[in-house]
């Protein structure tokens, strides 16, 4: 004869014993927010860093952001090309390291390192040629570094973006508001990709004046054939 009590305590375990199941499963599934910087990346891929001033704390949001933004671009760029093309990201898609410095030497004129004035994207590239050492290999790899300080965007082609607090805050808003941040984004990203400002300007083009209406801006057909033509567009 089958012991009732058994059988209820029996049932009353199973919801603990699922809640247990799902709650293991879901911190198995999501990606830890700090990131061993990748040893041996993919060549012709695009290498995503969160850089962190050694004076701030690991800001876990802009990590959210940045990777988000980078999926919603390869797709994006997938869309804009046609033909299955697009860029190739390292599989953990953002990996994050602590700077060498405190937060108010990326806004500084470092003299040859910064170009010869306050340049956060020199800086950038200055710091990273340091942490990546003879890693460092802009025929290789194509760079994209998230900046937790704030500095004005400059990206100058080709091998590296660079983008600041600034952006990543932008990244934060909810909605359609942030549109405008990931237009900047994959217009920093042609850049890196060594696309140049366009000699006439265009309402629609990301790399024109078309990138704050992301996703409603396109990539021009000259700029396709362009990507077409680099290792780093690849089927994906």
């Amino acid at each position: 004869m089958r012991n009732p009590s058994k059988a209820a305590n029996l049932f009353l375990s199973l919801p603990i014993i699922v809640l247990l199941l799902n709650s293991c499963s879901k911190k198995n599934d999501e990606e830890p927010l700090v990131i061993t910087p990748t040893v041996n990346p993919a060549p012709y891929t695009v290498q995503a860093y969160l850089l962190t001033p050694n004076d701030q704390g690991f800001n876990a949001d802009y990590y959210r952001a940045a990777r988000a933004t980078l999926l919603d671009l390869q797709s994006w760029y997938k869309d804009q090309m046609g033909n299955g093309k697009t860029f190739v990201l390292n599989p953990v898609v953002v990996d994050t390291v602590t700077g060498l410095h405190s937060a108010s030497w990326y806004t500084s004129n470092n003299g040859e390192i910064s170009n010869n004035s306050p340049s956060g994207f020199f800086n950038t590239k200055y710091e990273m040629k340091q942490i990546l050492g003879s890693k460092f290999d802009t025929t290789v790899y194509t760079y994209f570094v998230f900046v937790a300080t704030g500095f004005p965007d400059e990206t100058i082609p080709r091998g590296i973006a660079v983008q600041s607090s600034t952006n990543l805050d932008g990244l934060l808003i909810k909605g359609a508001g942030s549109n405008m941040y990931r237009g900047a984004d994959g217009h920093a990203l042609g850049h890196a990709f060594g696309l140049p400002e366009v000699a006439v300007p265009n309402a629609d083009g990301i790399m024109s004046n078309g990138w704050p209406s992301y996703p409603n801006c396109v990539i021009k057909p000259w700029e396709k054939d362009s990507l077409n033509a680099s290792p780093f567009f690849q089927m994906h």
